[in-house]
């Protein structure tokens, strides 16, 4: 028994301040993932109570009553308009359709035309009016470019782009 005592009082005399410090952070730590082990495993199980809690509240016939209630009986609500509001929706055009429908001359594209280039679609106002394809649209003010000059501003396009990309 005396060589018991003898051995731990000098085993505790040896500890340095280093080693308590050592094995107090190991203690710590070791604390530490056992209570993260154990909030885990609560999450889990309060995740799986949830989930067998969420169809007795809400059952799925219940849910599907709901969504075709409100499918039947939608009312959309009016919106009051301001002056300058209702001016912009009555004048708006939102797609290219409603150009045309909108539109009060119209304008005659060459058909045998055939472009250069496949990435870019341009197409050559027939002057003669012999074209099948025509387009209604509305140009007031517009100053349409002969054939030459259109085909030389696209030459200019395609220098340009060629120098921009080296």
């Amino acid at each position: 028994m005396e060589n018991i005592v003898l051995t731990i009082g000098g085993l505790i005399k040896r500890i340095s301040f280093s080693d308590v410090f050592f094995f107090g952070s190991s203690l710590i730590l070791i604390l530490l993932l056992v209570y993260i082990v154990y909030l885990i495993k609560t999450d889990e199980t309060e995740d799986k109570n949830v989930n067998n809690e969420l169809p007795k509240m809400y059952p799925s016939n219940e849910i599907a009553s709901i969504v075709s209630d409100i499918e039947e009986n939608y009312e959309p609500k009016h919106v009051d308009l301001s002056k300058y509001e209702q001016e912009m929706e009555d004048t708006a055009i939102i797609s290219y359709e409603e150009l045309l429908k909108r539109s009060n001359s119209d304008i005659a594209y060459d058909d045998k035309y055939k472009n250069k280039s496949d990435d870019l679609i341009v197409k050559k106002v027939d002057d003669t009016n012999l074209s099948r394809t025509r387009e209604y649209v509305n140009l007031p003010s517009a100053v349409m470019m002969s054939y030459e000059n259109e085909e030389a501003f696209l030459e200019a396009l395609k220098t340009i782009q060629n120098n921009l990309v080296r």
